[in-house]
């Protein structure tokens, strides 16, 4: 799920934010309608949204039956035209086009109330009230995926994002780069991204873009990479490798963090120092140092760059470390924690999301202040448990479980008091 979340996010983000949608909105109702990304539209004609050809399209077309509905309810079935995009982003563009200008045959926008809204529940009700869909729990369906996922930390426009660039290095079948033993160096890469991913996410105010296939089967040119980065306006990016000397085994080894040489940048210079050593100690391999080298990730890219070397393919004594899936989250979470101390992020909130606001609905405990109070509070429940018409003893146990709420207890207040309890 999160692969596809980052996957759609920086097209949401870029025309969501362009246009007055919010980013939130259009990557929970790509989740929802493309089951992740997985549908027969989604793979066959990057199509999140259902969108069809119609009349005025003059790009592909992807043709599948898709069920239509007579005015009596009965289901009968059509092959259907839909548009077919090259990439995920031309969806996009199509559905904020939609909300920003309207179905094109009405004099108006029916879709005016989704614009410019702060609130994503009142977006997600804007869309239903337009009549996008028919399912009477879409809205529902779509916060609770924006709450589930933490998707409003995108919506958030501002100096305090953070914004990371990740790209596990080069694509799973490129030439040369394995072991001896052909264990392949992306496998390695991704497992460090994922983790490195994984981390960031528990800090407040960051987003992530994933520069590589994350399938690993396609090695995505350079080029097209820091394009990406430098498009997104990452704040910093780090590119994630492991090293090899001659492709035999040997003794050689060790980290090393690479920045360009000559031009690097002082911010460059200084999350390398401070990534390098987290690394060494992640892997418990050999420092060999922060080092300046001419390479595509680090020369053209327009952020703070650098390119890490999480040790050697080819060394008898680095291999151990980099089978080992512990060690390389190690490594992943070393990098995360190394940019949370740079940009100076703040942990999330346990158990609150930082960048989600309060559900509506949800209660405050009932906390007794001390162990008398709660004794108290316990003798009453007891009393109120006694009688014909006493009540359930799940109250009781609520309390000792500190899952009774301020709402629960000042409502069996009223109850003790209605029978005499607290009068005297």
């Amino acid at each position: 799920m999160t692969a596809f979340i980052d996957i759609l996010t920086p097209y949401a983000i870029k025309h969501g934010r362009a246009h007055r949608v919010l980013p939130s909105l259009i990557i929970a109702q790509g989740i929802l309608e493309s089951a992740s990304g997985t549908s027969e539209l989604a793979t066959k004609a990057n199509n999140l949204f259902g969108i069809k050809a119609g009349s005025e399209w003059s790009g592909d077309i992807y043709t599948k039956q898709t069920s239509e509905n007579k005015s009596d309810g009965t289901i009968y079935y059509i092959d259907a035209d839909f548009r077919k995009y090259p990439t995920l982003e031309g969806c996009v563009i199509d559905l904020v086009y939609k909300y920003v200008n309207g179905t094109g045959w009405e004099s108006h926008n029916r879709y005016a109330a989704v614009l410019n809204q702060t609130d994503y529940k009142k977006a997600t009700a804007a869309v239903k009230d337009a009549g996008y869909a028919t399912d009477v729990n879409y809205s529902a369906k779509l916060n609770g995926l924006i709450e589930q996922y933490e998707l409003t930390k995108y919506d958030k426009v501002g100096d305090n994002v953070v914004k990371i660039a990740l790209d596990a290095g080069h694509g799973i079948n490129t030439a040369g780069k394995r072991t001896p033993d052909s264990e392949r160096e992306w496998s390695f890469n991704s497992k460090v991204l994922l983790a490195c991913s994984a981390r960031l996410n528990k800090y407040q105010d960051v987003q992530i873009l994933r520069l590589d296939d994350t399938t690993g089967n396609t090695d995505v040119p350079l080029t097209i990479r820091t394009n990406k980065a430098n498009a997104w306006k990452a704040d910093a990016l780090v590119s994630i490798h492991h090293n090899a000397l001659v492709g035999k085994w040997g003794s050689h080894g060790g980290v090393e963090t690479l920045v360009q040489e000559i031009t690097a940048s002082k911010a460059s210079k200084d999350i390398a120092a401070i990534i390098q050593p987290r690394i060494v100690q992640a892997m418990e391999l050999r420092d060999r140092g922060v080092k300046p080298k001419n390479n595509h990730m680090t020369r053209v890219s327009n952020m703070p760059a650098i390119l890490t070397e999480g040790g050697f393919m080819d060394s008898t004594t680095d291999i151990s470390a980099l089978r080992s899936d512990a060690k390389l989250k190690a490594q992943g979470e070393a990098i995360a924690d190394g940019l949370a101390v740079y940009f100076k992020l703040k942990l999330k909130v346990t158990g609150i999301p930082a960048t989600t606001p309060p559900k509506e609905g949800v209660r405050k405990l009932y906390e007794p202040t001390s162990k008398a109070i709660k004794d108290s509070t316990e003798e009453v429940l007891k009393q109120l448990e006694a009688g014909d018409n006493g009540l359930s003893s799940i109250w009781r146990k609520k309390l000792n479980d500190v899952k009774l709420t301020d709402s629960d207890a000042i409502g069996l207040l009223f109850v003790a008091v209605s029978r005499g309890l607290l009068s005297k």
